[in-house]
Order: structure tokens, then sequence, then C-alpha cells
């Protein structure tokens, strides 16, 4: 279990942000295709009024042409405005298969996918998305924070040098997705 530190902000050009991030000497460490698969457990539990999630990951790896699979937990936000909150993640041999059970089970499930290019630029990961449906997004995760005050202060000098702008987007994908759209639902 650890605790999760991140931001997002929406961005128009991707290529302009990476651009900078390789003049800065980022490194890429991959580039990766995700389907994100939220399941519902509504009427067990209602996710939205509890704020958690649970998220099925598969990852392509474009680089490397490998798959990874993993279930997440994601706790209650710490913070109104920032993702901070808690995360517990196990790696699983099929993503498709444990999805498969949910729905037998009778569980919604709502799958968002991205094309991600992930850099390393000091304590943070820097993810380039590309949300299908939804948009471009930068988010800035920082590791190794012990504070929510730390977390700011690391985040105001990424945000100000990479020239990104300040409106932090406190949403997931996922609740972007719902909002835009009436017609989807868990």
């Amino acid at each position: 279990m650890s605790i999760e530190y991140e931001a997002k902000v929406g961005v128009e050009d991707l290529n302009m942000v990476e651009e900078r991030l390789q003049t800065l000497g980022a490194q890429l460490i991959d580039i990766v295709d995700e389907e994100d698969t939220y399941i519902d457990l509504n009427p067990c539990i209602d996710m939205a009024l509890r704020d958690v999630a649970l998220r099925i990951r598969i990852y392509r790896s474009v680089i490397s042409n490998r798959e990874r699979c993993e279930l997440t937990y994601k706790g209650p936000r710490k913070s109104r405005d920032l993702k901070i909150r808690k995360e517990i993640t196990v790696a699983i041999d099929s993503g498709y298969k444990a999805i498969d059970i949910f729905r037998e089970l009778g569980f919604r499930s709502i799958t968002i996918y991205k094309r991600r290019k992930i850099y390393r630029y000091g304590v943070a990961k820097i993810f380039l998305d590309d949300v299908k449906g939804l948009g471009k997004f930068v988010e800035i995760e920082i590791e190794n924070v012990n504070s929510i005050d730390e977390f700011r202060e690391i985040l105001t000098k990424i945000l100000d040098t990479l020239n990104l702008p300040k409106q932090l987007i406190p949403k997931s994908y996922l609740e972007i997705m719902l909002a835009r759209s009436s017609t989807v639902s868990l």
C-alpha cells in the first residue's frame, strides 16, 4: 500500500511538452497503450459516494512489446484539488479474465483507452496522455513525498519549468468521461 501524489493538467499540444522534457534531459521510460477498466460494485458499494475506485489496467509497451496487468484499489482523496489517495495494486495474470469474472457476477464496467508516454524527470514521473474521447493531458506523479505541502512545492516548480497551466484537474479520467457524456454510465 502506498499514497499516490499526482496532479493532472489539460494541454493542447503534447509534442511541445515532450520537446521541453527532452531539452531538460528527462528520460523516456516507456510508451504504453493502456486499457483502464473501472468496475462498479454498486449495489454492494456506492463507489462514487465513497470516492473509491477499483481498476483493472492492461499495459502494452510499444517499446518492449510486453503486456502486464494489474488490479488497483484507489481510496478516497485526501485533497480536493489534487489526486492524493491510498493505492493498493496487485499484479494479475489476465486483465480480460478478471473483467469477465466481474461481468459474470453482474458488475458493470467502463473502459478508458489511452496512449501514454512516461518520462522520468528528477523525483517525478511525467505522463503524457492522449486519452481517447477526452483529449490530451499531462499527469505529474511525485514519489517519496512526505506531505501535501512538499508535494505542492515540487509540483509548482515542475509546472513552471515545463510552462504548464496551473489549472489542476482533480478528477480522474473516469470522472471526466462520465461528466462529459450523460449517456455513458457504469
